[in-house]
């Protein structure tokens, strides 16, 4: 190769690799603050007063399949779960991929995947892991999220850089 298109070669692949670290990196920013909306949202409905119509803490539940045995935790979850996937959505769609040349798709179906992706990774492995963690192995919420965090992210990155947001094919 002559050395003038082996360094547009190796410029070209840097300049890839910083854009690519770049995306990842608001991809990470915009999940942090689905993080503070979901923690938010948990101290405020779960460890906060705010909130005296919910169950109190440690009430039991028959759920037909399971027994749960902390239903305002179940609760404070799920809606903090759903306020977060909002959140992000909105964070990746207007900021994380504004600038990628992403496959043509209506809003109403991308949100609709992800929120499908979102079910997988924030109901399944998020709300499954803080709800194992906490109620069964005793761990205190704040410990268990965080664990759940890291469960999911890469489980999120797969799925919104690849096939939500997908870059659209050339040719």
């Amino acid at each position: 190769m002559p050395a003038a298109p082996a360094r547009l070669y190796l410029r070209d692949f840097l300049q890839q690799q910083v854009y690519n670290r770049r995306t990842v990196f608001k991809f990470a920013l915009v999940g942090a603050l689905g993080y503070l909306i979901y923690q938010g949202l948990l101290f405020l409905m779960y460890d906060s007063p705010a909130f005296p119509f919910l169950p109190d803490k440690g009430t039991s539940a028959d759920l037909f399949l399971f027994e749960h045995d902390d239903m305002r935790l179940l609760i404070t979850t799920i809606v903090a779960t759903q306020s977060s996937i909002i959140g992000v959505f909105l964070g990746h769609s207007l900021w994380t991929f504004s600038n990628w040349p992403v496959a043509r798709k209506p809003a109403w179906l991308r949100f609709l995947q992800f929120e499908a992706k979102a079910l997988v990774s924030t109901l399944g492995i998020l709300t499954v892991i803080v709800n194992v963690l906490t109620v069964e192995a005793g761990l205190p919420h704040y410990i268990s999220l965080p664990i759940g965090i890291v469960a999911a992210f890469t489980w999120n990155w797969l799925w919104d850089s690849r096939f939500i947001w997908g870059k659209r094919r050339l040719g």
